[in-house]
């Protein structure tokens, strides 16, 4: 062969493995007490949203019940989710310098219980189209291990290539599961197909996913307001949350942001 890559460190071969391939599995960095403490933190943090929304029973009426919305403005441990270094560096790989948290969301997968994940989908949903570069990167949290028996997400490789959804046979054929540790990342393009597995471990499987955006597209929910500006005051996570790219509210607002923003 006339061409080739050159050889770089870790963060530029999961990088590159994910634009050939759409995933990879990187290693967070985190001890086996912080893990189980996050797994423990991620189920008090789903008590306390169905106790503010009514109860389970009305979480379940709208399919969220196996769903921890943004952990990180109940409790701080999540903060430290979003901001791994070794995920932002492959992140900033990927998507440049200038990265924004569009989501973050606990997914619990119970044991021979049907739920809306399994059906698969992109991170950016009813999106069919390709570019030439990501525009999202999805890194999913493993709190506990994923494995075919546990229902590890499955993929269809290299499918954020793709405009439309492959045949049915087609993606039968192509579907991987991706078998991780505990503390470790799933990384992918957000646009690539995939979906999580039957879960038949007997026990739920818990994880984070969190999803990493060029700052021209909208956040889920508002992190600048569900966080009442905490973390405004720290430059490199005010900008992760999204302060910086929240619509200013008249013109005279967006002059003097900007002129905060001003080198004097």
């Amino acid at each position: 062969m006339l061409e080739r890559r050159a050889a770089g460190d870790a963060t530029a071969f999961h990088a590159e493995r994910i634009r050939l391939v759409g995933h990879t599995v990187v290693d967070g960095g985190f001890s086996p007490d912080e893990i189980a403490d996050l797994g423990v933190r991620l189920e008090r943090v789903l008590a306390r949203q169905a106790e503010e929304f009514g109860g389970g029973e009305r979480l379940a009426a709208i399919g969220d019940a196996a769903t921890v919305r943004c952990p990180l403005v109940y409790d701080d441990a999540f903060v430290r989710l979003a901001a791994a270094p070794p995920l932002l560096a492959v992140c900033r790989a990927l998507l440049g310098d200038y990265i924004v948290l569009m989501q973050q969301n606990g997914v619990i997968n119970p044991p021979s219980q049907s739920h809306t994940q399994v059906a698969y989908h992109r991170d950016l949903p009813y999106q069919h189209f390709t570019s030439s570069r990501p525009l999202a990167v999805s890194a999913l949290f493993c709190v506990d291990p994923f494995t075919p028996e546990t229902g590890a997400t499955t993929v269809l490789p290299a499918s954020q290539h793709m405009e439309q959804f492959p045949s049915a046979a087609v993606a039968e054929a192509l579907d991987v599961p991706v078998v991780a540790p505990p503390g470790s990342f799933i990384v992918f393009d957000s646009m690539l197909f995939h979906r999580a597995g039957a879960n038949r471990s007997g026990r739920p499987r818990r994880a984070v996913n969190q999803v990493f955006t060029i700052p021209l597209i909208a956040q889920q929910i508002s992190l600048p307001d569900a966080l009442g500006g905490r973390y405004a005051d720290d430059p490199a996570l005010a900008r992760l949350f999204g302060y910086d790219t929240v619509p200013a509210r008249s013109v005279l607002h967006w002059r003097q942001r900007r002129e905060r923003r001003t080198p004097r």
